[in-house]
């Protein structure tokens, strides 16, 4: 599969030539190579389906009362979880701050009207009233997440995430 190979094992301006699996890692002291992200958006859940998190982040856009939201997936999991943010001009800009019970119902509805498939809805959701930009570094000055910040932000004991019986290592 020369073109597949070609793909993957990327020369690089040194010469050397490195095999590339989308993932994004982090060199530990002790040399280990922790596995923090992935390049691509594509992730696979425990029964084998895989999940776009950006396909799930595009399409909340249309349910009333996400400004600006972060979707987190674990392959150990059967489902998707998402942290909404308050939007930068306040809840009063997407008619007041929302609950996360209501959220969860309306995500679902959308969700479903939009032709996502059940493992693709966000089951659970956290409303955080963090405001997101890019002088927090949460976001780019694009205004797009940056999903291993936010991770990070949000994966203390206690956070969000942990609430929502999610915890990255």
């Amino acid at each position: 599969m020369p073109k597949e190979t070609a793909e993957t094992f990327i020369v690089h301006t040194d010469g050397k030539i490195w095999f590339h699996t989308g993932d994004i890692g982090v060199m530990e002291e002790d040399g280990v190579i922790r596995i923090v992200d992935r390049e691509k958006d594509l992730i696979k859940l425990h029964g084998g389906e895989y999940v776009s998190l950006g396909k799930v982040e595009t399409n909340r856009k249309q349910v009333p009362g996400i400004g600006a939201c972060v979707v987190f997936v674990q392959s150990d999991k059967t489902h998707c979880v998402v942290i909404v943010s308050q939007p930068e001009k306040g809840w009063d800009s997407v008619g007041g701050r929302p609950s996360e019970s209501d959220l969860v119902g309306r995500i679902a509805s959308k969700m479903k009207e939009l032709g996502l498939v059940c493992f693709e809805v966000p089951t659970k959701v956290s409303v955080d009233d963090t405001v997101w930009t890019p002088e927090t570094g949460l976001v780019t000055a694009s205004m797009k997440v940056q999903r291993n910040t936010l991770r990070h932000f949000y994966n203390s004991p206690g956070g969000h995430l942990e609430k929502m019986g999610y915890h990255f290592t």
